[in-house]
């Protein structure tokens, strides 16, 4: 996009006249006449503005320069202004080395060819609590750096405008450069516009703009409020309350066409981009990461949404509440609960007929999302030629859904359901890459009339063919080793409040058994939910017909002072129905803080767990396990190792203290390296635990003393002896219990 703001030379706003620099001493009251080229005498100066009318006035001049260079001046109660300009033209001011504790430093009315460069605008009006109302016009303006109104053709570059209000506010002005300053951690907007049209805003850092205590309070690095044609690009809009908060309600005829491209806009408590009731604009290269929306578009139309990265937003990457004829292509949409949401919501006065519609997408990278795409009472949905990679769900459709089409698209390692229609009517889904030659698995992961009569049918064929499917019959001895796939997928969030990534990595350190353990580290901590697939293309179906338990061990770190608050564990096939375990996250997740714990999951749903079945589920093709944890909202680290599904139930959850001797099955077995056992005494007892030989003669006695009623580990270096069957003994109290144990 050409910019199409009006961009002024410095050298040639004064080039017409000549006239001599004059020293003097600042004071309050200073009448300043044309063709003056004033130098402020180098000092600290402590000047309230009594009469609000400013210390310099600038009243129906032209052909002014202010030099501060070497002065720093403080109005000591937060009134009044430095500089007051009205009606005035070809005025610059520069250098100052630093004026705070005004309403503005610099306030400007009806006026052009304003030059502002080179000075520090820092610590003026500041209010850190109350909500901020982003309609009102200049008469209620907040206070900070520079306010301009009614003026035009204007320059603000190279200044430090902070800690403080507003950094530059701009409202009814055109065609006004603001270049390469710093507007970082004020505390209601960096770049205020109101009613201002063709700007050049580039190069700037507005990070860090919000209110501690009211988070996030309508706060911005940018606002623009009914301004049109603007020109942003390459600005540091980062952890601010939103990055780009546009607004046009009731002006929406009036064309947005803002142009904004190359920003910074992640980690926002609430949108990375918001543009609401906003019609024309451009968004492209921007970063929209770990916000709480990565784009807030409602009622936005014609809008273009392309080549943005939206990664690890708290709820949706982008989300449209009745927008139409918008354009999404080319972005990296990725580990978001829902990657595009689109829906129609009730309708807001005067906007009850526009319908949510018309939306074309394509080209698009979405992978890892919980929802890669949810449609609700949306109409003409063009999807295609996009990449749908490791998602939990695919394209998720309810309501109306008319000439929806899904073509040409690739699905990969979608867990649930490639296509899920909820609505009566039929999608048109042809001529999409699923990666694998099997139409049985392909409409197993299709959600439609099949599957409930009251849907519509999802017309899939023809696809394009892929491989023959590899599958992985026989699950891994341990899950959570490398040539395993993990994914972490996050659930919605409600709460404001900055988060960090999501990260899943092997760590080669901390672990319990061998090489590695699956480590996430989540900011969020909204349900976040653990994945395990196989490596590469090949699909899972278990057979767990002798199988009753799934265990695995567990550590965490959580510093909220609330521990877990909700866990729970999904066992589910290829077509979409699953198993789920609930139990209490004070008995299953608080006890691994800080240490590792031994987990059992019952997969009969034996108390503490409690089992809900989704769909026609069995145990006879089983493709995936989750481990859910969830700390609402708080952020938390959670390290999980050694699973696999066990023959043998284990009484007791994590091997807690119970009121019987129990002797676990080693994990795991067959043992080529350290293998664990546990075992669990009532009360304080003599115990003797003995490593036996195929003819019941000991090898080795592992532990002969007295114990502590409690929980038990053994670890066993299988190094130490040779090949074949074993058997281990538990004998305490009136306790004799014997187990097999295979070393290879």
């Amino acid at each position: 996009m050409k910019n199409p703001a009006i961009l002024i030379s410095i050298g040639l706003l004064f080039s017409i006249v000549s006239f001599s620099q004059v020293y003097m001493n600042l004071e309050d009251n200073m009448v300043i006449p044309s063709n003056s080229w004033i130098i402020i005498n180098p000092g600290n100066y402590v000047i309230p503005d009594v009469g609000n009318d400013g210390l310099i006035q600038i009243n129906d001049k032209e052909n002014i320069i202010i030099d501060g260079d070497g002065v720093t001046v403080d109005g000591t109660n937060y009134l009044g202004y430095m500089i007051k300009i009205d009606n005035s033209s070809y005025i610059e001011i520069k250098n100052f080395d630093a004026v705070s504790h005004y309403y503005y430093a610099v306030y400007i009315t009806n006026s052009d060819h304003i030059s502002i460069n080179g000075n520090d605008f820092s610590w003026n009006k500041v209010d850190s609590i109350g909500w901020i109302s982003i309609w009102t016009n200049y008469g209620q303006a907040l206070g900070g750096g520079v306010m301009m109104y009614n003026s035009h053709t204007a320059q603000v570059n190279d200044n430090n405008m902070k800690f403080q209000n507003d950094g530059v506010a701009l409202y009814h002005c055109d065609s006004i450069q603001v270049h390469n300053n710093d507007f970082s951690w004020n505390t209601s907007f960096g770049i205020r516009m109101y009613f201002s049209d063709t700007c050049d805003i580039q190069n700037n850092n507005c990070s860090h703009v919000n209110r501690p205590y009211t988070d996030p309070s309508d706060c911005a690095a940018i606002l623009l409020i009914v301004s049109n044609n603007n020109y942003v690009v390459n600005n540091d809009f980062s952890y601010s309350g939103d990055g780009i908060f546009l607004g046009q309600y009731q002006y929406s005829q009036i064309l947005n066409n803002n142009y904004f491209a190359y920003n910074e806009c992640s980690y926002s408590p609430h949108n990375a981009i918001e543009a609401t009731f906003a019609d024309g604009n451009v968004y492209e290269y921007n970063n929209c990461n770990y916000s709480h929306y990565g784009f807030w578009l409602g009622y936005s139309y014609n809008s273009i949404v392309r080549n943005n990265e939206i990664i690890g937003n708290q709820h949706s990457g982008i989300a449209i509440d009745r927008g139409f004829n918008n354009v999404i292509s080319n972005n990296t949409i990725n580990e978001n609960p829902t990657g595009i949401e689109l829906w129609e919501g009730d309708g807001i006065p005067p906007y009850q007929n526009q319908y949510s519609e018309d939306y074309y997408i394509y080209n698009n990278n979405i992978e890892g999302n919980t929802v890669a795409i949810s449609l609700k009472e949306t109409e003409h949905s063009v999807i295609f030629d996009n990449e749908f990679p490791n998602n939990r769900n695919g394209i998720y459709i309810f309501g109306d859904a008319t000439e929806d089409t899904i073509s040409s698209n690739v699905f990969k390692n979608t867990t649930l359901y490639h296509i899920e229609n909820n609505s009566v009517d039929d999608i048109y889904a042809i001529n999409n890459d699923y990666l694998i030659n099997d139409e049985s698995i392909i409409e197993c992961k299709i959600y439609d009339k099949d599957d409930n009569p009251g849907y519509g049918e999802v017309i899939w064929q023809p696809y394009i063919p892929g491989d023959d499917p590899e599958f992985q019959y026989e699950y891994p001895v341990d899950m959570a080793e490398p040539d395993a796939v993990w994914y972490a997928y996050p659930e919605a969030c409600w709460g404001y409040g900055l988060h960090e990534p999501t990260y899943v990595e092997w760590d080669y350190n901390e672990k319990v058994f061998g090489e590695a353990s699956v480590h996430i580290t989540t900011g969020n901590g909204w349900d976040i939910g653990a994945l395990y697939r196989p490596v590469g293309d090949s699909i899972a179906s278990w057979s767990l017909a002798e199988q009753d338990t799934l265990t695995f061990w567990l550590k965490s770190i959580n510093n909220t002072g609330y521990g877990f608050q909700f866990c729970s564990v999904i066992i589910g096939n290829n077509c979409g129905a699953y198993y789920k375990y609930t139990a209490s996250a004070s008995t299953i997740l608080n006890p691994t803080i800080g240490q590792w714990r031994k987990i059992d999951v019952p997969l009969a749903g034996v108390y503490p767990w409690e089992r809900t079945a989704f769909g026609n589920i069995s145990f006879d093709e089983i493709a995936y396990v989750e481990i859910h944890a969830d700390t609402w909202e708080y952020g938390f680290e959670l390290w999980i190792d050694a699973v696999t599904f066990n023959p043998t139930y284990n009484v007791g959850v994590q091997e807690n203290i119970t009121n019987n001797y129990f002797l676990s099955q080693n994990f795991p077995n067959p043992a080529t390296g350290i293998t664990y056992i546990n075992f669990t005494v009532p009360e304080k007892s003599f115990v003797t635990f003995r490593l036996m030989d195929i003819n019941g003669k000991t090898v080795d006695i592992l532990v002969n003393k007295e114990l502590e009623k409690g929980l038990h580990t053994i670890e066993l270096d299988c190094h130490k002896y040779l090949r074949g069957l074993y058997f281990y003994q538990l004998n305490a109290g009136n306790c004799c219990n014997t187990k097999k144990l295979i070393i290879q």
